[in-house]
């Protein structure tokens, strides 16, 4: 399988900072997405420590070490405990970011597989050949847990007012990861992307975009900017990955 890579982020039309923080590597098969939150400079710090943290030990793993998916699950998995571990280091040593965290979605290419992890509540897509986009990861946040339960509907004013609120973030006591292994498929794109692009910006929109686009970097250029003009009330950031 051949990869292709693409990323961007925008601080969007409201934020006076970005604190999104993005990491991509074609050769070392690795691309990440994080969305920092707490205070003026704390999320920031929180979501460049998780992309350090995740993408070093990605990156060092040996080619013999890419044949093995045990080895890469337990690589991805402590690198994201490490990384919380990080945060809730740096933020006892300065109270000031005593509330920083950060959501991670990333993901990790072997030969013919894909290893995805996903905290909190940026997103994790697959766009096929036909104009068909999934979900790949699972929003943890209180309303989508509460809409999976049956105990919300999407549209109710409710669900606006609790959107901000994650279940799962690193910078938390305790932590969970989400991990999958997906089968590769040529022709498939990966988006990652932080909620100030998907709250603006549908999936049928993200497919079509992708779809049409002349390359992925010009994807990436165009749904920020459509995100942008529907308000761009947060960062945002978007990460293409391709199979072919």
């Amino acid at each position: 399988m051949i990869l292709d890579m693409a990323a961007l982020t925008h601080k969007g039309q409201v934020r006076a900072q970005n604190e999104d923080c993005l990491f991509y590597d074609v050769r070392k098969r690795v691309i990440m997405v994080c969305d920092g939150m707490g205070g003026h400079t704390g999320g920031h710090i929180a979501s460049e420590l998780a992309v350090q943290v995740v993408a070093n030990a990605l990156t060092s793993l040996r080619p013999t070490d890419w044949a093995q998916e045990d080895k890469v699950i337990e690589t991805m998995k402590n690198a994201v405990f490490g990384a919380n571990d990080h945060i809730l280091s740096r933020a006892r040593i300065d109270p000031s970011l005593f509330d920083m965290g950060t959501t991670i979605v990333a993901l990790a290419f072997m030969k013919d597989r894909v290893i995805t992890a996903n905290v909190g509540d940026s997103r994790i897509y697959r766009i096929c050949d036909a104009n068909t986009i999934e979900q790949v990861s699972e929003d943890h946040s209180l309303v989508a847990e509460r809409i999976r339960a049956g105990q919300l509907d999407p549209d109710a004013p409710e669900a606006k007012m609790l959107s901000n609120i994650l279940t799962r973030a690193l910078g938390m006591d305790r932590v969970t990861v989400d991990i999958s292994v997906e089968s590769l498929v040529a022709g498939d794109t990966y988006l990652l992307c932080s909620d100030g692009l998907s709250d603006l910006v549908s999936s049928a929109d993200m497919a079509r975009i992708v779809n049409n686009g002349e390359d992925l970097q010009q994807s990436c250029v165009d749904l920020i900017d459509l995100a942008n003009q529907r308000g761009g009330h947060d960062n945002i950031t978007v990460a293409l990955a391709h199979v072919s």
